[in-house]
């Protein structure tokens, strides 16, 4: 099996059943030091997958301008990119794609372990859906008690926010506030005439212009 997932293939997906909480954890020590390697648990069902490059590109581009736009708004933030979150009593266990503290960011500034028996979640994680997904991740999100997920999908961002009955659509950031999110992905897609920094510094540039404007009106 360790041969097998060595050079795993990008973007294969391998589903286990009945796969008991104490296994998954092993699973996660074996395989720690392969990082293309990401599992996904929820109640016995292991879902097992390597993320396709069209994948990373946009998490790792979402995740930029996520941080470009809290540095903008001179808010702190802590990134903890594809950390595995998991709970034994939920029987859960998700990696995401990025994740961030932005409003209980002051609670974990100087932690290096997290634990979250005692620890807040994460306020934002962020999904790419390029393929799908063989175990709700959803589902697994909501009894991790992440407040806020953002879903990007077919070139479109959703934002999902969490409420007593599970997640619900929104037009608006808890984390963000009024400050127009979805216009982010405007800044995500590849372009022949900009690298990736000269997209970067445009988001910047726009981001100033938009909190410029937001002034005026008030």
């Amino acid at each position: 099996m360790t041969q097998a997932l060595a050079a795993p293939i990008e973007g294969s997906r391998l589903v286990l059943y009945d796969v008991s909480w104490q296994t998954y954890e092993k699973l996660l020590d074996a395989f720690a030091e392969y990082p293309k390697l990401r599992m996904n648990y929820y109640q016995g069902t292991l879902e097992l997958m390597t993320p396709l490059p069209e994948h990373e590109t946009y998490a790792w581009t979402l995740g930029r301008l996520i941080t470009v736009l809290t540095e903008e708004l001179g808010m702190e933030i802590r990134g903890l990119k594809s950390t595995t979150w998991r709970s034994q009593p939920k029987s859960v266990g998700k990696e995401a794609d990025e994740c961030f503290y932005i409003q209980n960011e002051i609670k974990i500034r100087n932690k290096l372990n997290i634990n979250l028996e005692n620890d807040p979640p994460p306020d934002l994680a962020i999904e790419i859906d390029i393929t799908n997904p063989s175990i709700d991740k959803m589902a697994i999100y909501a009894e991790l008690k992440v407040p806020e997920v953002w879903r990007y999908e077919a070139g479109k961002l959703i934002i999902n926010i969490l409420t007593n009955t599970g997640y619900i659509e929104s037009n608006t950031s808890l984390a963000f506030g009024t400050f127009p999110i979805k216009e982010l992905t405007r800044f995500m897609q590849l372009d022949s005439q900009k690298g990736e920094n000269a997209r970067m510094r445009e988001f910047r540039d726009w981001v100033r212009n938009a909190c410029k404007d937001a002034m005026q009106k008030e």
